[in-house]
């Protein structure tokens, strides 16, 4: 999850949603968005399709299915937590879907101004990277991205200290949350000109870093790698929490990628056969596939279940037989 952009840690055993890249999307199998401030920015991945006073159901046009067929370059891709993420999702579709050229572009550095209050700023605008310190009052760090070309961007903020930021497209607010993680954030469509805002709130007496790079993405690009992907899908014929099946017409020898989370517990079979799991980002389900048409099943059965039931059973005999040899003596007594 960290390396798809989310903000992700393993101690906290969770990871923090906020909207992000249709390439994060795609991946994740994400259909559906609810709006409930009824601010619906423009944003070429999704559509408006349903609304109810204030809330708004958006729908990913760049969607792909549980299970899809990509290249077999896919297996290489390391997903490093400690990756730039526009360079990894960039690696991610070249791999995956054979696009020989980078989807995102970062903003040069013309584009960046950072200012700030702080008693000690050390801004480096060509890397996004900021030291500062400050001293007995709070203090407000902005930066502003102007943006040299239409396109979808996405910024990724690297906080080293937890506060209150305010992203903002020409003066309107888009977000206002509060943590540190490493995180990609949507900020939406934009035109040539239009000014991108980060304002970062320091705590008084503090010292600490600031990393934010952006980019926008090259529509052309990503569809065509996405079109790759489509081309083949997993048409699912039965869904429940233990079983999925489905079926797939692949048009080339590849890996087929689903966006289902191993545990140990899965186990997959291609018609009709067992088949080995491969785990794509030490995480998700792929299956070897060679060109053709397939069936596909995933079967789950948990282990701990199977084990709970049998020490709860061992248990169970122990018990009935403690409690008879305790017992049956005393009512044989009674009765006589």
């Amino acid at each position: 999850m960290r390396a798809l952009g989310y903000g992700a840690k393993n101690t906290y055993n969770r990871y923090c949603f906020e909207e992000s890249s249709p390439v994060a999307n795609l991946f994740l199998g994400l259909k559906y968005m609810i709006e409930r401030d009824g601010n619906v920015e423009k944003n070429a991945y999704f559509d408006d399709i349903y609304s109810v006073d204030k809330v708004h159901l958006l729908e990913n046009n760049a969607y792909l299915p549980l299970g899809f067929l990509a290249n077999s370059q896919l297996l290489n891709v390391k997903f490093s937590s400690d990756g730039y993420r526009f360079s990894f999702q960039n690696t991610l579709m070249r791999n995956a879907a054979g696009v020989q050229k980078d989807i995102w572009r970062t903003m040069l550095r013309r584009t960046l101004t950072i200012t700030g209050d702080c008693p000690t700023l050390k801004p480096q605008p060509n890397t996004g990277y900021c030291d500062y310190i400050t001293e007995d009052k709070s203090g407000i760090i902005t930066y502003s991205y102007t943006a040299d070309r239409e396109g979808f961007m996405c910024i990724v903020l690297d906080l080293s200290k937890r506060n209150n930021f305010t992203v903002k497209l020409n003066g309107n607010t888009l977000y206002n949350e509060s943590y540190s993680l490493t995180q990609m954030l949507s900020v939406g469509d934009v035109q040539i000109g239009d000014v991108v805002e980060i304002e970062l709130k320091c705590k008084a007496n503090e010292t600490g870093t600031i990393k934010i790079s952006a980019g926008i993405l090259n529509e052309e690009l990503f569809r065509q790698g996405y079109e790759t992907l489509a081309a083949s899908v997993l048409e699912v014929t039965a869904f429940s929490n233990t079983r999925v099946a489905g079926a797939i017409n692949c048009n080339r020898d590849g890996v087929l990628y689903t966006s289902i989370p191993q545990d140990g517990n899965w186990s997959a079979y291609v018609d009709g056969e067992p088949a080995e799991i491969v785990l794509i980002g030490d995480a998700m389900i792929g299956l070897l596939m060679c060109e053709g048409e397939h069936t596909v099943e995933f079967a789950y059965h948990n282990k701990a279940f199977s084990l709970g039931w049998k020490v709860s059973l061992a248990f169970l005999i122990v018990f009935v037989g403690i409690y008879l040899a305790v017992y049956k003596p005393k009512f044989r007594r009674y009765r006589g």
